[in-house]
């Protein structure tokens, strides 16, 4: 729940809140017999007890829904991380570098040096499936905003690309285009999430 949600469901109570006031207001200054003094009180109680009760569980609600929703952005960004991270480390493989630093730097490839080992060609598809199904269950709680949505089914896209040229076509040169549009992709994830920056908090976390 937003805050701007919070605050329009709040109107209500705020009106009824105002209303409360203005009774017992108007039964302090204009009425005179004590039987209606008292029915006005009773009513203007009602009107500030009941939505102050809903108000302080519309806030709490608030409270928690935020905490669990950061808390499940962190466990899924995380995750999301870990995936991309081990596709780079296939990516690696396949086009022979020792290793891939991220941010990614230019990379020119040389289609004829690629190295489509079955090997790593399963452990993308195996990576590519628990993208699919992190982004599946992020999006049944939508805990990802769309650009980060994007630019993930951009990155799922581009493997689908590879693995299906791999299987029905094998044209080094294609496979070569795909694996660069793939590695700009993820480049653009850890870019957008700000990896490089919560790399470095974490590491300052463990030593402190």
């Amino acid at each position: 729940m937003k805050f701007g949600n919070l605050l329009l469901k709040s109107i209500p109570y705020v009106l009824s809140i105002a209303g409360g006031v203005f009774v017992f207001d108007f039964a302090q200054d204009y009425l005179q017999d004590p039987s209606w003094i008292d029915l006005a009180n009773n009513v203007a109680a009602s009107l500030l007890a009941i939505p102050l009760v809903f108000l302080f569980y519309e806030y709490s609600n608030y409270l928690v829904t935020r905490r669990m929703n950061k808390h499940q952005y962190t466990k899924t960004i995380n995750m999301l991380d870990d995936c991309l991270l081990k596709i780079l480390a296939q990516m690696k493989n396949i086009i022979g570098l020792s290793r891939i630093e991220v941010p990614i730097q230019d990379i020119n490839l040389n289609y004829k040096k690629l190295h489509l080992d079955a090997k790593y060609l399963r452990a993308i598809k195996n990576q590519l499936n628990n993208l699919e199904d992190i982004l599946y269950k992020s999006d049944k709680i939508t805990v990802l905003d769309p650009q980060h949505t994007q630019i993930l089914s951009f990155v799922a896209q581009e493997l689908n690309q590879i693995l299906n040229e791999c299987k029905f076509h094998n044209s080094l040169r294609e496979i070569a285009r795909y694996i660069e549009t793939t590695l700009s992709i993820i480049d653009d994830w850890f870019y957008a999430t700000g990896y490089t920056t919560r790399r470095k908090n974490s590491v300052k976390r463990v030593r402190n």
